[in-house]
């Protein structure tokens, strides 16, 4: 593996994040692919990355954001960055939601949640736990008084490109599946711990540890409450509140998937540290993230009915199948490449004053 990029990413990368952004992406997969249900133990432990692996996937971009920002100075070109982000985001989310794949795009929602990361740089470190905690039952409850008040409204419909405006605002704040007024506690959870020192063995533990006790805790609230939900009739019940369902928006589903999502990253962050060639093909797709997203989506969109399988077992087949190829072209782009087909997009306007990374590692002769 000596030839090999993936293995050792451009100075500073972290590779165990790179990981955890993989497993977002395949978690997702798992969910685009495979049966809903879960009257079997097989189709539950299937489904355990729904309404887990998108939550990773926006906690990753909040850690991401404070990376970006790291060092004196560097706050206003992460700024610029992140607008050019959304500016790339949004339209390609729009476009590709028009795709026949079924899914709920989240990449133009990614817009909203970087104009947000935008705003929170400038909040100070030490303030952002309790803005997180605090958007993390605020935000829920804010979602629950506007479907309550307009049911009809917060459908949780996408919106994609030919929508006017105003319902393209709608939907990435508050009506469509990922909006930003409940989103946002993810985001910001991730900016607080991408401001962690994440390289040090204690940090990396005490994320794993935290994570796994903060989900299994909403986990098991949410089945206590389940009785109540039985009773809830119209979408103003107070009970709703207690709904730890994937994409409730309420507060069990949304802090027990930022558990899990913290739980993932120190996990990833141990296991990358500690087993790096072992996890090398991981870290190479967590790099090529968005172009295995999107990449999965046009899959979708020509295949369907080729890769949908409605047992776990026939599931489970096409996710191997595809995340293993996947794996495989991207140690291999890694090999000749510094970034990914797409993610070179989102740095292309400001390479003249990056830190040049590292060149390029052909094969060895």
């Amino acid at each position: 593996m000596s030839g090999t990029a993936s293995t050792s990413a451009a100075k500073g990368r972290i590779g165990g994040l790179d990981a955890a952004r993989a497993l977002a992406v395949i978690g997702m997969l798992m969910v685009h692919v495979g049966p809903r249900g879960r009257d079997t133990l097989g189709e539950t432990f299937y489904n355990l990355p729904h309404g887990r692996a998108s939550i990773l996937f926006g906690f990753l971009a909040g850690v991401s954001m404070a990376l970006l920002s790291e060092g004196a100075g560097k706050r206003g070109l992460a700024r610029a960055r992140l607008g050019w982000m959304a500016v790339v985001f949004l339209p390609l989310g729009l476009v590709l939601q028009r795709l026949d794949h079924g899914i709920a795009v989240i990449l133009h929602h990614y817009a909203a949640f970087y104009l947000l990361g935008i705003l929170m740089l400038t909040a100070p470190r030490r303030y952002l736990p309790a803005i997180a905690a605090l958007l993390s039952i605020a935000g829920p409850l804010i979602y629950f008084l506007l479907n309550a008040q307009w049911p009809d409204r917060v459908d949780r419909d996408t919106v994609a490109a030919g929508d006017n405006l105003v319902e393209i605002a709608g939907g990435l704040l508050v009506t469509g599946p990922y909006p930003l007024v409940t989103w946002s506690a993810a985001l910001v959870w991730g900016l607080w711990v991408g401001r962690l020192d994440l390289r040090a063995p204690s940090t990396q533990l005490r994320l794993a540890l935290s994570g796994a006790g903060i989900a299994f805790a909403a986990a098991v609230l949410a089945i206590v409450c389940t009785p109540l939900l039985e009773q809830a009739e119209t979408p103003a019940d107070w009970r709703w509140l207690f709904d730890g369902g994937p994409h409730s928006q309420m507060p069990l589903w949304l802090i027990g998937a930022i558990g899990s999502a913290v739980a993932v990253t120190g996990v990833m962050l141990i296991a990358v540290r500690r087993f790096p060639q072992w996890f090398s093909p991981l870290v190479a797709l967590g790099q090529l993230a968005l172009s295995f997203y999107v990449a999965h989506l046009f899959l979708l969109h020509m295949l369907a009915g080729v890769l949908r399988r409605e047992s776990v077992a026939e599931a489970v087949m096409s996710v191997v199948a595809i995340s293993g190829a996947a794996m495989v072209f991207a140690v291999l782009w890694r090999r000749y490449f510094q970034r990914g087909p797409l993610e070179a997009l989102l740095v292309w306007p400001f390479q003249p004053v990056l830190t040049p990374s590292p060149p390029r590692i052909r094969p060895d002769p």
